[in-house]
């Protein structure tokens, strides 16, 4: 099993997009939850901050992209230490599964925030391997993200088959490309409707 992380284990979809915000309102600029839910999601936070400000119309370089991506982590970080938003009964779901089956991340987010969350959950051992958003070339819903994960269950069962993976997501965007690297598709409407997220072979609102 795969899972995402933002919007599957942790419900914290609405302290990145604040946290975007606040960014944003330094800049005059402005952004609402169904534009952000329907066009950014799905991006980690440098795609996010190339893809919107190219939309608004501002040419960036990557030191301006990366010194806003260092402002909005701070300010995720100080709403996330209050309190982290965890998604129940995923996590039951993730701790009920068989200790002997591999089980990885494949996530948008940067590694030092699933590592946060994960540390705090107890979860980190039990995880085969996590792929974060430094840890690929190309963000989702771009293949590396899962095809990268998906190497990382083949490390631990070498004879394991993509089509005998399940990646669980909450991201319509990313579904074309689990697909197209054979695996199957959990989604759950944690963001997004379950018409928008059809295209998975199954959708369900949580895995209780």
């Amino acid at each position: 099993v795969i899972f995402d992380f933002n919007g599957v284990l942790v419900d914290d979809e609405s302290l990145h997009l604040r946290a975007f915000q606040q960014v944003l309102k330094q800049m005059d600029l402005t952004l609402n939850e169904p534009e952000y839910y329907e066009k950014y999601v799905v991006y980690d936070d440098k795609d996010f901050f190339q893809n919107i400000l190219k939309d608004r119309g501002y040419s960036t370089s990557t030191e301006e992209i990366n010194y806003l991506t260092m402002i909005k982590s701070s300010y995720y970080f100080k709403a996330l230490k209050k309190k982290i938003p965890v998604i129940q009964p995923s996590i039951n779901f993730l701790m009920a599964l068989p200790s002997n089956l591999p089980v990885a991340i494949a996530s948008g987010a940067a590694r030092k925030e699933i590592e946060f969350v994960l540390g705090r959950l107890s979860l980190t051992q039990r995880l085969t391997g996590i792929v974060a958003s430094e840890d690929v070339s190309n963000g989702k819903p771009n293949p590396e993200t899962f095809l990268k994960a998906l190497n990382c269950l083949k490390n631990k069962q070498s004879r394991l088959k993509a089509c005998q993976v399940c990646v669980i997501e909450d991201s319509a965007p990313s579904i074309p490309s689990i697909h197209s690297l054979a695996m199957r598709c959990i989604a759950l409407t944690t963001g997004q409707s379950a018409e928008c997220l059809s295209d998975a072979d199954l959708v369900l609102d949580t895995l209780e």
